[in-house]
């Protein structure tokens, strides 16, 4: 379902959810993302959201995926990507920026709106959103790049995500996936293998500008994936 995103965050949220603009250079090029840089906030705003909204945050599993497409810079070009669990959107605006074309979702509306606000910030434009919950998932369209940073830390998850992966990603198509090696991301992807899938597996250190998580690095595996014999 696609919907307007133009509209700024409530007030109340704005208050309890202070953003801030984190600054990474990838590519060869300054990046300026809005997030929530204190973690704890979260926490205040769970019981209104029903949930906690852990999309506000910059994962260094975006920052690792953005890197991983700028290494692919001459493939992109014209290809359709798909971002699941977009949050602040980055790995999203730096595919735009290399000539793809973006769908960015979320099941949180307020991690959009903002994404949609990173986008112009960084001279983007052209990125599609649409809201969506894997648990009742109904999009058929197919895409040549299915992307996701930091989507498979619930276990109860991944049984909803195998499908999307399974029918939304065309053929000849690629999963590229970031983690910091949990240990059920890592089951998750030895389960696809085993239902016919195949994975190349990369590690790379990331270190957010502080005080995101303190500044401290973080070791985040690269998940590439594609059907056996495509």
């Amino acid at each position: 379902m696609a919907i307007e995103l133009s509209s700024p965050l409530p007030v109340w949220l704005a208050e309890q959810l202070p953003l801030a603009t984190v600054e990474l250079s990838i590519g060869g090029r300054t990046w300026s993302v809005l997030a929530v840089q204190n973690q704890d906030a979260l926490l205040e705003v769970a019981d209104q959201l029903a949930h906690i909204p852990y999309g506000f945050l910059l994962w260094e599993s975006a920052v690792a995926l953005a890197q991983m497409l700028v290494e692919q810079a001459g493939q992109l070009a014209g290809l359709r990507v798909l971002e699941l669990g977009a949050g602040m959107g980055l790995p999203g605006l730096v595919a735009r920026s290399l000539g793809a074309q973006v769908w960015q979702t979320d099941h949180e509306p307020y991690t959009l709106t903002i994404a949609a606000a990173n986008a112009p910030r960084n001279g983007i434009t052209g990125i599609h959103q649409f809201l969506a919950d894997w648990r009742d998932w109904d999009h058929t369209e197919q895409y040549d790049l299915l992307l996701g940073a930091d989507i498979l830390y619930e276990r109860a998850m991944h049984r909803h995500l195998e499908p999307i992966f399974q029918h939304n990603l065309a053929p000849g198509g690629r999963l590229l996936l970031a983690d910091p090696s949990r240990p059920q991301a890592l089951d998750f992807v030895a389960g696809l293998e085993k239902r016919g899938w195949q994975f190349e597996i990369t590690m790379q250190t990331v270190t957010l500008p502080p005080p995101n998580r303190e500044g401290k690095p973080v070791d985040v595996a690269l998940l590439v994936g594609k059907r056996q014999g495509e």
